[in-house]
């Protein structure tokens, strides 16, 4: 029994959405949503304005050696890797960080140290050693994902019919 062009077209549709020819927001009956007019600039989360420092120190005076940073424009990415990286540092005491509202991009982190260094110099520290440790990665990936992409070009070639 022939199907009908409507069905025929909805099938190829549906084939065509799934083939990723047409991408999920794209298809004629599922549009993007449009933004509304009081939606905030999507910079305005990562960039500074004019004049507003990234980085606020206050000196936690409860406690010896201790400050609180306040990182503004960032949020759990760094904060968590700042906090695990000062936390394998032998002077380093306490370290934990705070959101203190979810749709406010800025973390506190507090920390503590022992005396022999100051908490800015423990967070200087810890924050060169993860850009050295960011640098690794980035290389080691780089590395592996062109050797990768030449296997799979050595692959595609064995494999063409001439």
């Amino acid at each position: 029994m022939p199907q009908s062009p409507a069905i025929v077209t909805a099938t190829a549709a549906i084939a065509r959405e799934r083939a990723g020819r047409i991408g999920p927001g794209r298809h004629p009956r599922h549009p993007r949503p449009a933004l509304p007019d009081d939606a905030p600039d999507v910079y305005e989360a990562i960039l500074l304005a004019p004049g507003e420092n990234k980085i606020d120190v206050e000196v936690d005076t409860r406690l010896p050696s201790a400050a609180i940073f306040t990182f503004h424009k960032e949020d759990h990415t760094l904060g968590n890797m700042l906090r695990q990286r000062l936390l394998k540092t032998t002077h380093v005491i306490f370290a934990a960080y705070r959101v203190p509202h979810p749709l406010t991009p800025e973390f506190q982190l507090r920390v503590q140290t022992d005396g022999e260094i100051t908490p800015r110099q423990a967070v200087i520290n810890a924050s060169q050693a993860l850009i050295k440790d960011l640098g690794i990665l980035s290389r080691e990936f780089t590395k592996e994902y062109e050797l990768r992409k030449a296997a799979n070009a050595a692959n595609q070639q064995q494999h063409v019919p001439t």
